[in-house]
């Protein structure tokens, strides 16, 4: 698409978008040739439309015929109107330059006239290509993150639940209480009377206790993202609007959302990572990873662009 393609393609935009909102005047709204040119006289008349009178005077007295631009615009003659008229009720998509320039100048479209428009363009893009490098250059090779991946899963398995060292020290205390019972008997037959009753029931409670934790433990093997955290919940849960997926402890104890960018410094480096949501939007996280939201994105390390942009400069 060449640049006045798409120049004519944000100005339509614009006009149709300003319109649903009722955001125009009455003469754009329902548009005649008469209403167009005298709209542009009123403009003219206050002031408003200084900066383009260059393009005006293109469009209206390019042959200087005239000798001021009112008068050009009221020989123009409703006539030469119905071309814009045609642009804006899309009767035409194929529309002359001036026809484009001319809307742009009465609905107000920013940045204008189109030299102006265009380097903002070409200043985007340049802009854009250089964080496309710089973000290049900080993605991770595609080995260096599976082996990122890996070493949270083997960390994850290395974890034993709580219940099952329970389980272990309970039957540890079990054992012993048998070799004490046994030593007690030997000892007195009063004492191990009582004694034994006790050291069951604390071996009952500790048994207890085991399970209840052990349970809490499987029952919580998965977790949802809310707000700026993994939160761990029994799979079986139903929460609006959220995906549950399986529980990765890591994520759950490290993973967080970073709620206030402009407290990051230049110590954020190697220590943050960022997504990009929109082209104008990024957000910050405490460790490696995937966007919670679309797990399609992978997070990448911030770099000082990144800050200078996003952080220092806003």
């Amino acid at each position: 698409m060449s640049e006045i393609d798409k120049f004519k393609e944000e100005v339509i935009n614009t006009y149709r978008e300003k319109k649903e909102k009722h955001a125009l005047p009455s003469e754009l709204e329902r548009p005649s040739p008469a209403q167009l040119r005298r709209y542009c006289l009123v403009l003219l008349r206050r002031g408003d439309i200084k900066q383009d009178i260059p393009t005006l005077l293109k469009i209206f007295n390019a042959d200087n015929k005239h000798a001021d631009l009112e008068t050009a615009i009221r020989k123009f003659g409703t006539d030469g109107f119905k071309p814009l008229k045609n642009f804006i009720i899309g009767k035409t998509s194929k529309p002359r330059e001036n026809i484009v320039k001319l809307l742009a100048i009465l609905i107000d479209f920013q940045p204008r006239p189109f030299d102006k428009w265009r380097e903002a363009q070409r200043s985007d893009s340049k802009e854009k290509q250089k964080e496309d490098q710089e973000e290049t250059a900080a993605d991770p090779p595609a080995d260096q993150a599976e082996e990122c991946q890996a070493d949270m899963a083997i960390k994850e398995n290395e974890d034993v639940p709580k219940g099952q060292k329970n389980e272990v020290s309970t039957s540890a205390s079990e054992n012993a209480g048998k070799e004490g019972s046994g030593k007690g008997q030997a000892k007195s037959g009063v004492w191990s009377t009582i004694k034994k009753p006790a050291l069951y029931g604390m071996v009952a409670f500790l048994a207890t206790i085991g399970a209840y934790r052990l349970a809490d433990s499987f029952d919580r093997e998965c977790m949802y993202w809310r707000t700026d955290r993994y939160v761990p919940i029994a799979c079986h849960t139903k929460i609006d609007d959220a995906k549950i997926i399986p529980l990765n402890k890591q994520l759950a104890k490290n993973f967080r959302k970073i709620m206030q960018p402009d407290t990051l410094t230049k110590d954020a480096l190697g220590k943050v990572w960022y997504v990009k949501v929109t082209v104008d939007s990024i957000e910050f996280y405490t460790a490696p990873g995937f966007y919670p939201l679309d797990t399609n994105k992978r997070l990448k390390p911030v770099t000082l662009y990144i800050l200078d942009k996003y952080v220092f400069n806003r």
